[in-house]
């Protein structure tokens, strides 16, 4: 028994690095997450940007627990949830690169003082809703999972890890997020991001509208 037990905590332990490493991979790969995340670390306090990254990991949590009580299945029986949310997450996508790209567009114009109205953004904005909600808008995050748990969601394996992948992921989220959000937000880089801000903005929200239209696009080709 107790040989058996070890076997079984070495599988679980072996599943639940695999898994952890292919997320780091996916974490960092470019997307509406890491682009929110570079923006708002060069263009406003850590604070603010950790707020993203709390909410961005809130939104894992979400997605993370959808896939282990099995909402993949319910979506393969009514493909239409999967169509809605693809599609009410394009246009959110779109709405946000729409807007990211007139505030670089009235940067490049000149004569325009943007201090005032940065300073009411500032205040105003909710960064841990825009983070929870630009990675809900995302469904196919909760495919990503899906396929990444499958072996998780095995027979075979262990009840204890789908607890600990439900904890463990959304953490490493948040520490790897909190990582790369800490190094975008060095004084030099955000001197950078000052002296080009309308640029990375306008390709901020040119690439938003990009994902937004992806989004779209394979909605509607599901129908």
């Amino acid at each position: 028994d107790i040989i058996r037990f070890l076997k079984i905590c070495l599988i679980s332990m072996s599943l639940l690095l695999t898994i952890c490493a292919l997320h780091f991979v996916a974490q960092l790969s470019p997307g509406p997450d890491v682009l929110l995340i570079a923006k708002s670390s060069a263009s406003t306090s850590r604070a603010n940007s950790l707020k993203v990254v709390f909410g961005i990991s809130v939104g894992i949590l979400v997605w993370v627990a959808l896939t282990l009580l099995g909402f993949t299945v319910l979506i393969e029986h009514f493909p239409w949830i999967q169509q809605l949310l693809m599609l009410v997450g394009g246009l959110f996508l779109a709405r946000m690169g729409w807007a990211m790209l007139q505030e670089g567009l009235k940067q490049r114009q000149p004569n325009v003082l943007l201090e005032d109205e940065s300073v009411d953004t500032a205040k105003t904005k909710n960064y841990f809703l825009l983070g929870l909600m630009t990675n809900l808008a995302n469904p196919k995050t909760l495919i990503y999972f899906s396929s990444v748990f499958s072996l998780a969601l095995s027979a075979s394996a262990s009840t204890h890890l789908k607890t600990q992948l439900a904890f463990i992921i959304p953490i490493q989220t948040f520490l790897v997020f909190s990582g790369l959000m800490l190094v975008l937000s060095l004084p030099k880089i955000k001197i950078a991001y000052q002296r080009s801000g309308s640029y990375i903005d306008i390709i901020s929200g040119g690439l938003f509208l990009i994902f937004a239209f992806w989004l779209i696009y394979d909605a509607i080709s599901l129908l």
